[in-house]
């Protein structure tokens, strides 16, 4: 026999048995989630002196036989790379998986205390951040373990439909381009799904993937000046789904390509007067109010969404990491305070911009770190040969706004406060194309 015609022989039994192993363990499923219980002298903490409703850990496991994969979602703005290695190796042990084919999530509320610290954090700061890791670490393994537990034969689909609470935040003014509620400009309204269900057709859990910001309460404070812990609206939306699909189901919020969108309306808004100053008003508690509304509204909107989804048939898992290199530019002193008509962007090196693709049959879940616009979004899904394409960011870390070409001739808040060079975007749009072509063709 010759050298071809062996390592012909060897592909045919390795994809013979690769599709034996599947077929003899079918897809199994298993998701579960736990709150993150914060003693009363962890408080305050990050800013925040008492708790709205919970934080949660929520984690989705699958396996196919032959591969396995987890999505971890926690209720914090951003994650750092040591909290977000800590939170893999935890569900590696559990699920006995590689930490590689694991990806954590931050639902990215501007609610929640960040697990970090100041550099002038005295020990009494330093004891409840302490605390607050602990209650993570807590609720990521409860919530891992359940998920293990029960992992069991399931069925799974997809799908995409829509919805209508988000709203593009950059408005002009006449003083230049600042933040708000801006209906004409664009918003992707696709709201996509992954769902799993037992094969009696009991729910397991629903992966929801949207561009919008969690942030109805973001920066608003009690009539006191308490500010209170909340995780949002993905928290109120993802509630929701569980309650209303009852059996333990768990609802996972993937935050998509939301660096410009955020719910129409925030407890907190911008105001810029006619001599250019900026303001905000709070509506204090009530806030809570436009929160549960629009809680309720995407929730609903998920369960239609749910309930329309096609099945995914015999579906194979795959992992692949990639990277390419992009423009990167120096940070602005500070967090942009108001609209300009100018603004100069000094350049700096280029740095890898990492993606993750988790293909599930013809499902494609994108990740990357960066904050895309939602332009971005859009163009990665339209260019998509998948039958449904998920766009997930602040996935396995942070890298701030990545913003579109025509934020940075605006000078947007995106595009001043963006680690990344105009053009970065259009840049890796066409590279995760290119690689979700090259994915779906090897299938």
């Amino acid at each position: 026999m010759s050298l071809s015609s062996a390592a012909a022989t060897l592909l045919a039994i390795s994809i013979f048995t690769s599709a034996g192993l599947r077929a003899q363990n079918p897809l199994r499923a298993g998701a579960g989630k736990a709150e993150v219980v914060l003693p009363a002298e962890a408080f305050p903490v990050d800013g925040f002196t008492r708790q709205h409703d919970p934080m949660m850990a929520r984690t989705l496991l699958l396996d196919d036989g032959q591969v396995k994969l987890g999505i971890v979602v926690v209720d914090q703005t951003s994650l750092s790379n040591m909290a977000i290695d800590r939170f893999k190796k935890m569900v590696s042990q559990i699920a006995q998986m590689p930490t590689a084919n694991i990806v954590v999530v931050a639902e990215h509320g501007f609610s929640t205390p960040h697990m970090m610290l100041r550099p002038d954090a005295d020990d009494a700061a330093r004891q409840r951040v302490q605390l607050l890791e602990r209650g993570f670490d807590a609720a990521i393994r409860q919530s891992a373990e359940a998920a293990q537990a029960a992992l069991q034969p399931a069925r799974l689909s997809s799908g995409c439909g829509i919805s209508r609470v988000g709203v593009n935040r950059d408005v002009p003014t006449a003083h230049g381009w600042w933040l708000g509620a801006n209906d004409a400009a664009f918003s992707d309204s696709a709201l996509c799904e992954l769902r799993a269900d037992s094969l009696a057709g009991k729910p397991l859990a629903v992966v929801m993937n949207y561009g919008v910001q969690s942030a109805v309460m973001d920066g608003s404070r009690t009539a006191k000046g308490e500010r209170l812990v909340s995780a949002d609206l993905a928290g109120a939306a993802s509630r929701l789904v569980e309650e209303r699909l009852g059996g333990g189901a768990v609802a996972l919020f993937l935050i998509g390509a939301a660096g410009d969108q955020v719910p129409f309306l925030q407890a907190n808004r911008h105001v810029v007067a006619a001599d250019g100053t900026v303001s905000r008003i709070d509506l204090h508690e009530e806030g809570f109010t436009l929160l549960a509304l629009q809680g309720e509204r995407l929730g609903e909107d998920a369960l239609r969404v749910a309930g329309s989804l096609s099945p995914l048939e015999a579906p194979r898992l795959n992992i692949d990491r990639m990277s390419m290199r992009v423009g990167t530019q120096q940070p602005s002193m500070g967090l942009p305070s108001g609209p300009v008509t100018s603004y100069e962007y000094k350049l700096a090196a280029e740095e890898d911009a990492p993606a993750v693709f988790l293909t599930i049959g013809d499902l494609a879940i994108v990740g990357v770190q960066a904050e895309l616009s939602a332009r971005t979004g859009a163009l990665i899904r339209e260019a998509s040969p998948y039958a449904n394409t998920m766009v997930a960011t602040l996935v396995d870390g942070a890298a701030k706004y990545m913003a579109d070409a025509i934020s940075y001739d605006r000078f947007t808040y995106e595009a001043r406060n963006s680690h990344f060079t105009k053009g970065s975007a259009e840049k890796l749009a066409g590279f995760i194309g290119e690689q979700l072509r090259k994915l779906h063709q090897a299938r």
